[in-house]
């Protein structure tokens, strides 16, 4: 008997795709989602959105920030996590203004989008103790850090989150024919990045045909950086005792046997 955990659906593979900033160049990425019926994570700077704020890219072109009407009405069926309210630096950051700058946003968000808002998206790359002790002060069920980690798993730690491979990344060819083969239990890919720096490289078609692909593998589901710590949670409180699997979780949980596709509804046991 060989028994394996599974994503949602039985599936082998998980892919997320999570992206920074809340940029105008993400409409055009949702439009791609939505029209390949992925999902993603969009992490939202409030207090810039409600600036205006822009900035000019080495390559020339100014990247703006989306306002927040045009944000409330763009990331339907997609997650909104927080990525502060101003994207500072956390190495010159106290306990206070941490706590400032991730709650704050939380609650913004909260009330743009009208639902909780539970990631958080770490700016630029200092991460620290101090940082994650806030991030869980904050009520945050995870906290995605600037690191990759080149690999096909779910995270150590959901605190310290690394992303599997940024877009830039001259290894995504790669990362992407990998993660599509791979056939670790639970595997996991995740794709990082700005949706302006498909504009700035001019090279949408590159990442369209990777999400095509993805998309079209009937082994991969796709879920929201939220959906995955949720599942993965709940997968952990999953039990296997003399014979008997029960999910303890309030998530229906899905499992191989053998070659058989099981899932177990919350509070469900089976004898296997």
């Amino acid at each position: 008997m060989t028994l394996t955990k599974c994503w949602p659906g039985g599936k082998t593979r998980a892919f997320n795709l999570t992206y920074d900033d809340g940029v105008v160049q993400d409409i055009g990425m949702v439009e791609l989602l939505n029209e390949l019926g992925l999902k993603g994570t969009f992490n939202l700077n409030s207090q810039l959105m409600a600036e205006d704020f822009r900035w000019q890219h080495p390559c020339g072109m100014w990247v703006c920030r989306l306002g927040p009407e045009q944000a409330a009405a763009l990331y339907e069926g997609h997650e909104v996590a927080c990525h502060t309210l101003t994207h500072p630096d956390f190495s010159a950051l106290s306990r206070e203004a941490m706590l400032w700058e991730m709650g704050e946003d939380k609650r913004r968000l909260e009330a743009l989008f009208g639902r909780e808002i539970r990631g958080f998206a770490l700016p630029f790359h200092h991460w620290s103790n101090l940082a994650r002790s806030c991030a869980i002060e904050c009520g945050f069920s995870y906290a995605r850090i600037s690191e990759e980690s080149g690999a096909y798993r779910p995270p150590e730690d959901y605190y310290s989150w690394k992303a599997g491979i940024f877009h830039l990344n001259e290894g995504l060819d790669d990362y992407v024919e990998g993660f599509l083969q791979c056939e670790n239990e639970m595997a996991l890919g995740q794709i990082v990045g700005h949706s302006y720096d498909l504009d700035a490289i001019g090279d949408w078609e590159t990442m369209a045909g990777h999400l095509r692909r993805i998309s079209e593998d009937s082994d991969t589901v796709s879920m929201t950086n939220l959906e995955l710590a949720d599942y993965l949670r709940a997968m952990e409180q999953a039990v296997l005792s003399d014979g008997r699997l029960e999910n303890r979780s309030s998530l229906p949980l899905w499992f191989r046997l053998n070659t058989e596709r099981i899932c177990l509804l919350p509070g469900e046991s089976r004898q296997l």
